[in-house]
């Protein structure tokens, strides 16, 4: 009778693995192929209704990371119209967080869903280490439009108040050195077969041929001059102002000049030929008559003779555009 009983329960099983196959077998081959479910930043898959269980043909069960609650698209809770979420969030610091807590509400929070680095954000990690973290904090590094990332890195532990009293009591309860300890221990650590021990006349030669080592690098560095700061190199001490004329202006004096043209007008071998209106006649009009006739008749034949000629050039110079014209 036992062996009856086991005998229907091991063929029932057989039947529904069969039915399973074939039901699977028909979805794969009249269905059409469920797409791979693409998770949005910050979301928590367990909100998203599994495709492949919404067609039957999920696996995974418990193991899907995805739900597979049918009714989950549809569930959703009724907001309390008389009170304000904000000041739960108010109230819930960080500092009453786990690691746990952390995590969600840094998922939940959407950052900038085109961050390309893998670089965590030092804003970030600054207000999660000092506690300054929460619901309404923005960061300074341009806020969810920030380039780097929002998210712990990996192997990150959160420490609790506990452990950063207990790490800042052991920093303080360390022996402290100073830089003249310190300075004199390295100098012991030195090897003391192959360096040279500082003297005063060590030290001035070694200054001196760091100098000089230093002056011949920024020569070779130097740039070639070009050709106008040549120039003002050169003529740097050529431009100055003469202090006895300082203060007088930009004034020419004049006086020395005047002075010399009375000295010429002295002088009896110069002749006045007035505005030169009168160069060309043959005899000078008004008071230059008398002064006229005491020139040489040498010297007035030569000026006539100086005169045509001068003449004949102008009339020659003024028919040759006339011709040219013509032509």
């Amino acid at each position: 009778m036992a062996n009856k009983a086991a005998a229907e329960a091991k063929k029932a099983l057989a039947e529904k693995k069969a039915s399973e196959a074939a039901r699977l077998e028909a979805a794969a081959l009249f269905n059409p192929a469920a797409a791979q479910q693409k998770v949005p930043f910050g979301v928590d898959p367990k909100t998203i209704l599994c495709e492949f269980h919404r067609k039957g043909l999920c696996t995974k069960g418990k193991k899907c990371k995805f739900s597979h609650d049918l009714d989950i698209g549809r569930k959703a809770t009724k907001r309390d119209l008389y009170t304000d979420d904000r000041d739960k969030k108010e109230e819930d610091t960080m500092d009453k967080w786990d690691e746990e807590k952390l995590r969600s509400v840094i998922s939940s929070k959407h950052g900038n869903p085109i961050v390309t680095t893998d670089i965590v954000c030092k804003f970030f990690i600054e207000a999660v280490e000092n506690g300054k973290y929460g619901w309404f904090w923005t960061c300074p590094g341009g806020g969810n439009d920030c380039k780097y990332r929002h998210s712990l890195p990996p192997g990150f532990v959160l420490k609790t108040k506990e452990q950063k009293r207990l790490e800042k009591m052991a920093d303080e309860s360390k022996p402290k050195i100073t830089l003249e300890d310190f300075i004199e221990t390295a100098r012991d650590q030195l090897p003391k077969g192959n360096l040279t021990p500082i003297t005063w006349k060590s030290f001035v030669k070694w200054k001196q041929e760091h100098r000089e080592k230093r002056l011949n690098e920024k020569s070779k560095n130097k740039k070639a001059l070009t050709g106008k700061e040549v120039i003002l190199k050169k003529f740097a001490d050529k431009f100055y102002e003469e202090e006895e004329n300082a203060d007088q202006g930009t004034a020419w004096d004049l006086s020395d000049f005047k002075n010399a043209l009375k000295d010429d007008d002295k002088d009896e071998n110069v002749m006045d030929y007035g505005d030169g209106s009168n160069a060309f006649g043959a005899e000078q009009e008004g008071p230059g008559e008398a002064e006229a006739s005491e020139v040489p008749n040498e010297t007035r034949e030569e000026i006539k003779e100086t005169t045509e000629e001068f003449k004949e050039s102008v009339e020659i110079k003024a028919e040759a555009p006339a011709a040219e014209v013509a032509n």
